[in-house]
């Protein structure tokens, strides 16, 4: 699948949210070639970052997917659109929770995430 399509089906599985879900999102939904490596994966272990939310309290909110991530987590997926749909849906559900929780002063899902990381991260071989 080319970067075109999947930013296709991401615009596609965006218009099936309800409008409030993207009220204060000014900056939208994109997509960028990018593959991006999380740095706070431990020491010479490989993880990436699949989807941003971003807040700026100039610029404003936005939410990005990062196509080359998902290339290289989900190879198996790139030529099965059903199953890779399944899964940006699932990214981007999953950053517009960041949003929805930035907006009401929450920071649950941050929360959360930090610590599956540490999991993660301990779980490689990771300290």
């Amino acid at each position: 699948m080319n970067i075109d399509r999947f930013a296709a089906i991401l615009e596609e599985q965006a218009a099936l949210l309800p409008d409030a879900v993207m009220e204060r999102l000014n900056l939208g939904i994109g997509v960028t070639p990018d593959a991006k490596r999380d740095r706070r994966a431990g020491p010479g272990l490989r993880l990436y970052t699949l989807g941003e939310y971003h807040r700026h309290p100039v610029m404003g909110r936005g939410i990005v997917l990062y196509y080359g991530s998902f290339e290289r987590v989900f190879p198996h997926l790139m030529e099965d659109e059903d199953r890779l749909r399944l899964e940006i849906d699932r990214v981007l559900r999953h950053e517009l929770t960041h949003h929805l929780e930035s907006q009401a002063g929450s920071r649950d899902l941050e929360i959360e995430d930090a610590r599956r990381l540490a999991e993660w991260n301990k779980a490689n071989g990771s300290k």
